[in-house]
């Protein structure tokens, strides 16, 4: 049995109206103030916070109801005092409509904890500094005196621990940006049994600040990785005056070097490199000791480490020699290792990075043109040391060839000879008919 037409028209808008409201629907969040495991008798707030219009916020349990706020602002706090085991679980945050009751959205769960505090409260510091230009790296530390433990990391406004640190109580935040801004605390307990909190360390505001100039250019050489003992080169370019260029390395707090840009390149030279010079390096210039005046950070630039105790690897190419246009190339990469990155090389430049768990890689250059054509080499990285390479393989030269376009000029030079040939025929028979006193021929 068929529905009627204006029926089904009721049913077709409903369901497009449910959709734009599951679409538009906001997204609400949840966390404690202050962050971190609530001390037994102490005190904390959950807040539910919602860029929303109106409505109420319901707070949840364990998935029961516990409390229903109006919405005021984009946040509803929900105070808990003289916390008791009993106050341990599960929460949400659900918003509802504040007509009907419709549930319209609901955040993630949040695990709250209470627990007797028996250790003191650890100190949480930072470097570089409480203020840090964005694309910078930060390490903060979370300083106990005790061993063995696990420090927790927070950031308000965060439901859960930002980081946790096991075995050492430093924190290592990579390339900062705006969204990593903010009061930062930490808490630890120890192992085994039984388990002994401390409480929430001070809170530390970290600043990122943006910056309006443009970033420097970076360029490693060689290129292709310096090997151990030899010297390698960093340039940083930038269109800037009477300031000094700073260099960065991943994963390191501290400035590396620092250098007058000569003509708007500033130059670092790492003599005799070892194995722990390979990582990503950037630099940007201005005022170290004033965040807000810094450039913007430019592109990390990777220094390779070749190392000649890798065994070289072998590159084969198939087909061999001139390839019609079109045809599928395949490069075969073999390593001396297991469980490694390979790298394909066309003129020094990357075309190509493939991770492969045997010691064999393969890369294929479908329907080659010509640009695909130049010398091939490849190289490889074993996954226990990223910034470590091998020497560059055997190289073996891609030559890409239209026979189409030979084979029509050939026809057309072979039309343009017989037309040729042609004329001057027809030419040396216009000649013999039109020499003057030439004898007719006899009868």
């Amino acid at each position: 049995m068929m529905l009627p037409a204006t029926h089904m028209l009721a049913f077709s808008v409903w369901l497009v109206a449910q959709s734009k409201a599951t679409a538009s629907a906001p997204t609400v969040s949840i966390f404690l103030q202050p962050p971190g495991v609530i001390p037994l008798g102490g005190s904390t707030t959950i807040c539910c916070r919602c860029l929303c219009h109106g409505g109420k916020m319901v707070l949840y349990k364990d998935g029961y109801q516990l409390r229903t706020l109006e919405l005021h602002g984009n946040t509803a706090e929900f105070s808990i005092s003289k916390a008791t085991q009993m106050d341990r679980g599960l929460y949400s945050c659900h918003y509802v409509d504040g007509g009907n009751g419709t549930v319209l959205t609901c955040s993630d769960s949040m695990e709250v904890r209470v627990e007797e505090f028996c250790l003191p409260k650890p100190v949480l510091s930072v470097q570089p500094g409480h203020e840090v230009a964005a694309g910078a790296d930060v390490m903060l530390h979370c300083t106990i005196r005790l061993s063995k433990v696990v420090c927790f990391l927070y950031l308000e406004g965060q439901a859960t621990a930002l980081k946790i640190s096991v075995e050492h109580t430093d924190f290592y935040l990579s390339r900062m940006d705006h969204s990593k801004g903010g009061r930062y605390s930490c808490q630890c307990y120890t192992e085994g049994t039984p388990i002994n909190w401390s409480g929430v360390s001070n809170m530390l505001e970290l600043v990122v600040r943006e910056s309006l100039l443009p970033g420097p250019s970076i360029s490693v050489t060689p290129q292709e990785g310096a090997i151990l003992g030899t010297s390698a080169t960093v340039h940083c370019m930038c269109q800037c005056h009477q300031t000094v260029m700073l260099l960065y390395k991943s994963g390191n707090v501290s400035i590396q070097q620092r250098a007058w840009p000569v003509r708007g390149m500033a130059t670092f030279i790492i003599t005799q490199v070892a194995q722990e010079d390979g990582g990503a390096y950037a630099c940007r210039y201005g005022n170290e000791s004033d965040p807000s005046s810094l450039s913007q950070l430019s592109p990390f630039a990777e220094l390779l480490v070749r190392d000649h105790k890798l065994v070289r690897p072998s590159l084969s190419l198939k087909p061999l020699g001139r390839v019609q246009l079109g045809t599928n190339v395949t490069l075969w990469c073999t390593s001396g290792v297991q469980r490694a990155q390979f790298y394909f090389w066309k003129n020094w430049e990357i075309v190509g990075v493939i991770e492969q768990e045997s010691n064999v890689a393969t890369f294929v250059l479908p329907h080659v043109m010509g640009h695909n054509g130049g010398t091939y080499t490849c190289s490889y990285r074993p996954w226990s040391q990223r910034y470590i390479s091998s020497q560059p393989s055997n190289s073996v030269l891609l030559t890409v060839v239209d026979y189409t376009r030979s084979n029509i000029v050939r026809l057309a030079l072979g039309v343009g000879v017989l037309i040729l040939l042609g004329l001057m025929v027809a030419e040396a028979m216009n000649s013999q008919r039109n020499t003057p006193g030439q004898l007719p021929p006899l009868e």
